[in-house]
């Protein structure tokens, strides 16, 4: 028997293609969040982006870090979402949008305590940033449903 570096998905364990359609779903979704809100900041000023990788208030980090580092958080966070998603539709498939909106609508509460720790995002009662924020949240739990559809179907009682 010769070994083959090369191992096709279909040899793969299933527990390591749904741990890997999760990551995924969270980088694509994260970023599709993360772009679509530095583009509304951008065209209007209302710093939304700034608002989703502000990280003023976790202790330990330095007070600025470059842009690049508080996105990479920012996707951390979306990865752990996706995985968390995805074993959700796994156990119970039913749905698979709906959960993700619902995710997505969940999430963009976040809105209220964040406003709350940094001066540098836009306040509780901004209207239009709330606006933006909670419908850029909204995509991206139709992003989370889409990714779900995206891939094969999961079966219920598949290891995650």
């Amino acid at each position: 028997m010769s070994s083959d570096p090369i191992v096709k998905r279909s040899e793969l364990p299933r527990n390591t293609f749904l741990r890997f359609k999760g990551v995924w779903t969270g980088v694509l979704s994260g970023l599709v969040l993360g772009f679509l809100l530095k583009a509304i900041q951008s065209f209007t000023g209302i710093g939304v982006y700034t608002l989703l990788l502000n990280v003023d208030f976790v202790p330990g980090l330095p007070p600025t870090l470059p842009e690049f580092v508080e996105f990479a958080l920012h996707l951390v966070v979306s990865i752990c979402i996706g995985a968390f998603y995805i074993w959700w539709v796994q156990i119970r498939p039913e749905y698979p949008m709906l959960k993700g909106i619902l995710i997505g609508g969940a999430s963009s509460l976040l809105y209220i305590p964040l406003s709350q720790l940094s001066t540098r995002v836009p306040d509780l009662n901004d209207t239009p940033a709330i606006l933006y924020w909670v419908t850029a949240h909204l995509i991206y739990g139709v992003i989370l449903g889409l990714c779900a559809k995206g891939f094969t179907k999961l079966k219920k009682g598949d290891p995650l």
